[in-house]
């Protein structure tokens, strides 16, 4: 009889011997990581182990609802799986709740609005273009369709947050729910003023920290936790599997009339994830998110977070003295945003997304606030500094990595607002410099 150590072992063999395409495949995209600079704000790398748990035989099981409440049997296994991603991921966020079922994070705000709005329900959340997210409530998500949705905005001369005027906006609005927390804003958040907001307004609150979760775990962000009703994030930004997360704090067991029923919100949620918007759960990925909160309780996994800022602030400021116009001058968590156009007239985030990938460094093209360049072409990049710091990278390599950026956009030809020309021989000296850069600091 083969063991569990053969069986999980093997996989990959007979994945190449069932199937060369897509190992192939793999193959390549492993390589891809392995030789390009990974500049993404939104991705973040998980490590072997919960690599070993989503490819796990737990990937076979069905189970809808909740550990010890399952509408299948045979759970006794997954049961306990479910309960030590709970437990941990309550010790790693100082949490009182946590559901580990959400698919995504979109999915985990889905739950959330599904639980405690009405069809034509009030909310307000931050503007796509200016650092929300397209589940916050975006003309493109099912959040506009079924809601009344009014989005507040950064101020147009400091690119920050103006609570007082979001505080304005909610007093007239009146809405349900407020949403706060950003895919795009890389400064601090004071979720304490959003609460004080939503109360003064009898609304919930829910904070999105999908791409600052990790750095919450670590102090090096304040957490929304004990403030906001309801805390969702992804958990593959944070350094883990995909999936998402759902987080209460204080407010966990307060009674709440949602729908004509009376119960505390956390049951409100439970009936929302399953069987409102759930079915059976990705068992395989509670597995990997039980496996990544105990990783997240390391004193590793938090000196990492705050150098993750460190590295953040030091390419940010390489970049503003490179005479890049960075927005709000920096930033205080992991990611930077560029306006690039201020940087050269014709430039675009397009084209300079599409000319830095070409020499193998890799940054997001991002819509900014007030955007220039109109409703169609991005005038800016979004840079992250997860992954280069998960591979080693510390503030000397920001200085190489700062100056392999800044050789790509001098040189660029830009053609029109999508395409571009660069000098073949360039593109290799700088693919080269990158490759010569990961060489030294492997994936690990």
């Amino acid at each position: 009889m083969e063991s569990c150590e053969e069986y999980h072992e093997s996989i990959f063999s007979v994945l190449r011997e069932q199937d060369g395409q897509i190992y192939e495949l793999i193959t390549k995209e492993y390589e891809r990581l392995e030789n390009t600079i990974q500049l993404l704000a939104a991705e973040n790398r998980c490590s072997r182990a919960v690599l070993a748990a989503l490819g796990s035989v737990i990937q076979n099981k069905t189970a809808e609802g909740f550990a010890g409440a399952r509408l299948h049997g045979g759970c006794e296994v997954i049961d306990k799986v479910e309960r030590l991603a709970i437990d941990r991921a309550k010790r790693a966020f100082g949490a009182k709740y946590a559901n580990v079922q959400p698919h995504s994070g979109t999915s985990a705000n889905q739950i959330i609005l599904t639980a405690v709005l009405e069809s034509g329900d009030k909310l307000l959340s931050m503007g796509l273009d200016h650092g929300g997210h397209f589940s916050h409530g975006s003309r493109a998500s099912f959040t506009s369709k079924f809601f009344d949705v009014q989005n507040y905005y950064v101020d147009k001369n400091s690119f920050l947050l103006d609570y007082e005027s979001i505080r304005q906006m909610a007093r007239k609005f009146r809405p349900k729910l407020i949403i706060c927390g950003a895919s795009a804003y890389s400064r601090m958040i004071d979720f304490k003023k959003f609460r004080e907001i939503a109360d003064e307004v009898g609304a919930y609150l829910l904070a999105d920290i999908s791409h600052i979760s990790g750095l919450v775990i670590a102090g090096a962000h304040p957490s929304p936790v004990d403030y906001a009703h309801f805390t969702t994030t992804s958990t593959y930004k944070m350094g883990g599997p995909r999936g998402g997360l759902i987080l209460m704090g204080r407010d966990y067991d307060r009674q709440a009339k949602l729908f004509g029923k009376e119960a505390p919100l956390y049951e409100h949620i439970d009936r929302a994830t399953f069987p409102g918007a759930q079915g059976t759960p990705y068992l395989n990925n509670v597995a990997a998110k039980a496996v990544f909160f105990k990783e997240t309780l390391s004193a590793e996994y938090k000196a990492r977070q705050l150098k993750i800022v460190e590295n953040a602030k030091a390419l940010a400021g390489n970049l503003v003295r490179l005479g890049y116009d960075v927005l709000t001058g920096g930033t205080d968590n992991h990611l930077i945003l560029v306006d690039v156009g201020n940087f050269r007239d014709s430039l675009t985030g397009l084209a300079a997304q599409k000319a830095l990938e070409e020499c193998g460094i890799v940054v997001d093209m991002i819509r900014l606030p007030y955007d220039k360049k109109g409703p169609t072409i991005p005038g800016g990049v979004r840079l992250g500094t997860p992954i280069v710091t998960r591979n080693g990278m510390a503030e000397g390599e920001m200085d190489s990595i700062s100056g392999l950026m800044d050789m790509v956009l001098k040189a660029v030809k830009i053609i029109s607002d999508t395409e571009y020309r660069m000098d073949k021989s360039l593109s290799s000296k700088v693919k080269d410099k990158v490759k010569e850069l990961c060489r030294k600091f492997p994936m690990c």
